[in-house]
């Protein structure tokens, strides 16, 4: 579950595939942008947003595909409302966003191609898988219950309507994101073009948006 939790974070790659430009002036700085991709990736906001040319929409988007991504992770237990994804997604980014630090600084100020460092403690995939497979009393109360009440006929949309259900799925999945754990600091150098932002506007960003995602995440 955790697993497919973390690949969500790629669904920023989709938000910054953006259009390459010109010499047209560029708005904002290469360590700020980098920035807001690190903190919205991670977290589902950032005060730089506008450094890298994201709308209030973008941020809606990794919000949707993030709910939607706990759905799909829940699906084979019992079926999650909208409500209750947004409510677990607030709970995720929240963790996130208390526990992962996040600097960048300029290495190389090159007019086409900079170059930012950035500094953080990525995800650690393989002890938060661990921690996550320590017994979650929850989630085997969440299957006992979801089992009882299909065989008393409840379909899915019931399912979704039930507050005992609902309330019980979002503690499991809270269990498991209170359960990842975190790497040492560690750096990597970010190499950066330009890209014409959702805002229209010209700014910095990856080049390699999903090795950039897959070293916050602990993939890499």
């Amino acid at each position: 579950m955790l697993r497919k939790i973390f690949v969500c974070a790629l669904t920023l790659t989709a938000v910054i595939c953006l259009v390459g430009c010109g010499e047209e002036k560029i708005d904002g700085t290469p360590d700020k942008a980098v920035l807001a991709y690190a903190e919205i990736a991670m977290t589902g906001d950032s005060e730089n947003m506008s450094a890298a040319g994201f709308t209030e929409n973008d941020r809606k988007e990794i919000r949707y595909n993030m709910a939607r991504t706990f759905i799909d992770a829940l699906s084979g237990v019992a079926p999650l409302s909208q409500s209750s994804a947004e409510k677990i997604t607030q709970i995720y980014f929240d963790r996130l966003k208390g526990e992962v630090k996040i600097q960048t600084t300029l290495k190389k100020n090159d007019p086409d191609r900079p170059i930012v460092t950035i500094t953080t403690t990525p995800i650690d995939q393989g002890s938060s898988a661990r921690s996550a497979a320590a017994k979650n009393e929850e989630l085997i109360a969440l299957i006992g219950m979801v089992g009882k009440l299909k065989s008393e006929g409840a379909n899915e949309d019931a399912l979704k309507e039930n507050a005992d259900v609902q309330n019980l799925a979002i503690t499991a999945l809270t269990k498991y994101i209170n359960n990842i754990q975190f790497q040492d600091e560690k750096t990597i150098d970010v190499l950066c073009n330009k890209v014409t932002g959702s805002d229209g506007k010209v700014h910095w960003a990856p080049v390699d948006s999903a090795a950039f995602v897959d070293f916050l995440t602990g993939k890499k």
